[in-house]
């Protein structure tokens, strides 16, 4: 009888975790594509942008929605779409000088906050006004 009994208990503990091992990856499944559609999103808007040769640039990103992502891993992995596919580093030629030690995200949340054009504002302006730099 007591053999049963841990064998029954072994039943349910092995059931209790392949449940939440499910549940666990498909929430993480979800989170992915989540990612992937928000990045998405914002790049095909860009690129609508840079087909009609409306916009660009930090300008381009900033219409195209990117304060609307979640990370600068986001932003980043946004970036090299951007160029994978052809185009000019939307932060500029000299992305590496003038955007090291920003972060990216609050940089856009800022710009997008305070209503910025990126047209008529210096970007080290912008950067240095936003706190975004580290």
């Amino acid at each position: 009888m007591n053999n049963e009994l841990l064998i029954g208990l072994g039943g349910l503990v092995l059931s209790i975790l392949t449940y939440f091992a499910g549940i666990w990856r498909t929430e993480r499944r979800h989170a992915v594509e989540d990612r992937e559609s928000r990045i998405q999103r914002v790049f095909d808007r860009y690129m609508d942008f840079r087909r009609t040769n409306q916009t660009g640039g930090t300008d381009g990103l900033s219409k195209a929605g990117v304060a609307t992502l979640h990370s600068n891993d986001e932003i980043l992995k946004l970036l090299n779409l951007i160029v994978s596919h052809g185009e000019m580093h939307p932060l500029g030629a000299d992305h590496a000088a003038v955007f090291a030690g920003v972060d990216l995200l609050h940089f856009f949340k800022y710009a997008r906050e305070k209503n910025i054009n990126f047209l008529r504002t210096p970007l080290e302006e912008i950067i240095n006004a936003s706190g975004a730099k580290s």
